[in-house]
């Protein structure tokens, strides 16, 4: 957006980006001179005590969970925005209420329609059960978005086909997901303190109330006017990463090159071919190229390894790298307090592992248009000027690259589905 480039909000982000105390915060955002009013943030500090999630939250993250992905890097989080810090220095008042949400990815949304039907989990059911009995008893908010946006993949037919009644998309909908769906309404729906009292797992909702609700709910968040345009945008996005992805693993593998020989083929791949340039990955691509067993996602790829299903890997690789993305849609467009925080339960230690390749330590995001701007803990100018390969990025935004690239046509979902099947057959050949 094009606010985000203001230098205003440039210099405020940058220092937000190095603060490490409150003050050090509140001196950032004094830089906007209140010029940007619908502009808000939220910044991880070190030297700040109080933390914005419920204690109880705490140990999801450690063992024996260990199944928390908090999408900033600290939960001690300081909020900042115009109408804040005047009502903190006028009356010292700051109260203000804080949403959070615990988002199933597909594992967990799959143990707990599991668990709801009475099936056995087999080895990790010890595990499940001993999650889902803290979840309950600790009484905290957690939804299955997430969920539902892993699995757009599955519905993309459905989506893009005229859909005239709910009824009829929900028939169209696979019945395993469907029954998942209602499975996971029914757990939403257990009453909390009547579990902490008898450990009787009751659901508010009826069967058939949970049909309707899982019906009523799918067709809002895929189907609607509002839900399918913010949904097949995602997936653009989702397309574009999986395209910059394909061209990562084939340049990796195309020479024994140095690191920056490879990062120069690859910004001049993002250039030339994706026309999109993303800091998440051009990151993680660096990584890769120095050392291919820091992406450890990424390690069974390589020279001979088997073809079948490549694509469909690398796809959900790219599904994985478009996670912090959907959590930060969702951070400027959820709850009802002033402000959300999103956080992902998932059983995939490489996802885990790959989200931590690029921690954030912030955003600033603008309230009334949903744009997002997010700090790393690692600002990408330093990150690449350490790794003496900063004159490569700042040549993709230059003025003159820049504006070439965006005189180009816009990227579409076709657009890039035809680009991902000729860049996927030179890295077939490749390997």
């Amino acid at each position: 957006m094009e606010e985000f480039t203001h230098p205003d909000v440039q210099a405020c982000s940058y220092l937000l980006s190095k603060a490490e105390t409150p003050s050090d915060a509140v001196r950032a955002w004094v830089l906007l001179q209140k010029k940007h009013p619908n502009l808000s943030a939220m910044v991880a500090l070190s030297d700040y005590e109080q933390s914005a999630l419920p204690a109880s939250i705490k140990k999801y993250v450690a063992e024996p969970h260990g199944c928390l992905v908090p999408y900033f890097s600290s939960e001690k989080i300081y909020f900042l925005d115009d109408d804040l810090l005047t009502t903190m220095f006028t009356s010292g008042d700051f109260r203000f209420n804080i949403d959070y949400t615990l988002m199933f990815d597909t594992n967990v949304a799959s143990y707990v329609n599991k668990l709801v039907r009475g099936e056995r989990l087999g080895e990790i059911q010890a595990r499940i059960v001993s999650l889902v009995d803290d979840l309950l008893h600790d009484d905290l908010n957690f939804d299955h978005i997430f969920y539902m946006a892993e699995n757009v993949k599955n519905v993309l037919t459905q989506i893009e086909r005229s859909n005239s009644s709910q009824l009829r998309f929900w028939r169209s909908l696979n019945k395993g997901f469907r029954r998942n769906l209602v499975s996971l309404q029914i757990f939403r729906s257990i009453d909390c303190q009547e579990y902490k009292r008898t450990l009787n797992p009751k659901p508010r909702l009826t069967y058939r109330q949970a049909v309707r609700n899982a019906a009523a709910f799918s067709y809002d968040f895929y189907a609607s006017d509002a839900g399918k345009d913010h949904i097949l945008n995602f997936v653009l996005v989702q397309r574009i990463i999986l395209l910059q992805l394909i061209g990562m693993v084939r340049i990796q593998l195309s020479s024994n090159k140095g690191t920056r020989s490879k990062l120069a083929e690859y910004t001049a791949y993002v250039n030339d071919v994706v026309g999109a340039y993303f800091d998440r990955e051009a990151i993680v691509a660096h990584k890769y190229f120095d050392d291919r067993n820091s992406v450890r996602i990424l390690g069974k790829v390589q020279k001979g390894c088997s073809k079948t299903r490549l694509l469909k890997r690398l796809d959900n690789i790219a599904w994985d790298m478009a996670t912090p993305r959907f959590m930060e849609k969702l951070l400027v467009s959820l709850g009802q307090g002033r402000y959300f925080i999103p956080l992902l339960l998932t059983f995939d230690s490489a996802l885990r592992e790959l989200l931590s390749l690029y921690p954030v330590k912030g955003v600033i995001f603008d309230r009334e248009r949903g744009a997002y701007l997010p700090l790393p803990e690692v600002i990408t100018r330093e990150y690449f000027g350490t790794n003496g390969c900063l004159d490569l990025i700042e040549n993709l935004h230059s003025e003159e690259v820049r504006s070439e690239r965006l005189s180009r046509p816009k990227q579409t979902r076709e657009s890039v589905r035809r680009l991902i099947r000729r860049e996927y057959k030179l890295l077939r050949s490749l390997i």
